[in-house]
């Protein structure tokens, strides 16, 4: 009775084993495919991001240029007269309401510039993590692999030696 405990005992773990293997086989497969879109998607938001800050550069310059002119202007005094004798000082007036929305349009920038930064980063410790895990995945893959062999070579010795050991009965019932 024991012999036969043990030999069910090692076809279990070697059915056991193969199917660990088949089931980490699988999950590595869709691991790797995960991986590859997030690569992906990572080098696509790395590009945008560098979009994003070469439009918000951009706007920086605009804004100062703007401030530059809007101080010189400022400081003319026939401007200044000009404006409020031609058009009751809302040219001034304009360029200043536009300069305070430049400055919360940059302010905005950075700030979205900023989050898109940490999530990129974020996405990037994340993708570590993920080839980290799937490196893990493949080396118990490998030992699921190596126990069903072992266990099946250990179910065949046993088999063979039980074999062996029994008398081995003919089909009369003596």
């Amino acid at each position: 009775m024991s012999k036969e405990f043990i030999l069910l005992l090692v076809i279990t773990l070697a059915l056991a084993s193969a199917a660990g293997y088949l089931y980490l086989s699988g999950e590595i497969a869709s691991g790797e495919k995960q991986i590859a879109d997030g690569q992906r998607l990572l080098e696509e938001g790395r590009l945008v991001l560098a979009k994003g800050k070469a439009a918000l550069e951009a706007g920086k310059r605009e804004l100062s240029d703007g401030k530059e002119k809007y101080a010189r202007a400022k400081g003319n005094p026939i401007l200044v007269s000009a404006d409020k004798l031609l058009k009751g000082g809302k040219g001034f007036r304009g360029a200043k309401e536009q300069i305070a929305e430049g400055d919360q349009r940059v302010v905005g920038g950075e700030g979205t510039v900023a989050v898109w930064e940490k999530k990129l980063d974020d996405g990037g410790r994340e993708l570590s993590r993920g080839r980290r895990q799937l490196g893990l995945a493949k080396g118990a893959r490998v030992a699921s692999a190596l126990g069903a062999v072992v266990f099946a070579a250990l179910a065949i010795v046993f088999v063979f030696r039980f074999r062996r050991l029994r008398p081995i009965y003919s089909c009369s019932g003596k």
